[in-house]
């Protein structure tokens, strides 16, 4: 009973070691560069109060709106 968990100790030990040189030797992933949008980008739609971004919006009597269903309410 003491061999059996002597030796899974053991490769659990092992097993940690190895983990450890392998995350040691290999070269460090940059970062991913997150994209932030600012809030001058972004619009809210008149009528549901949704935020969209600026390319999205449809224009209608200088008043922003999400879609066309919104905008025809």
């Amino acid at each position: 009973m003491w061999i059996l968990l002597r030796t899974l100790l053991l490769l659990g030990l092992v097993f940690w070691l190895a983990r450890a040189v392998w995350r040691w030797l290999r070269p460090p992933v940059p970062p991913v560069r997150q994209q932030e949008q600012s809030a001058h980008t972004l619009s809210r739609c008149s009528r549901c109060g949704t935020l969209i971004p600026h390319e999205m919006v449809l224009w209608h009597q200088e008043k922003p709106f999400c879609s066309s269903t919104c905008r025809d309410r």
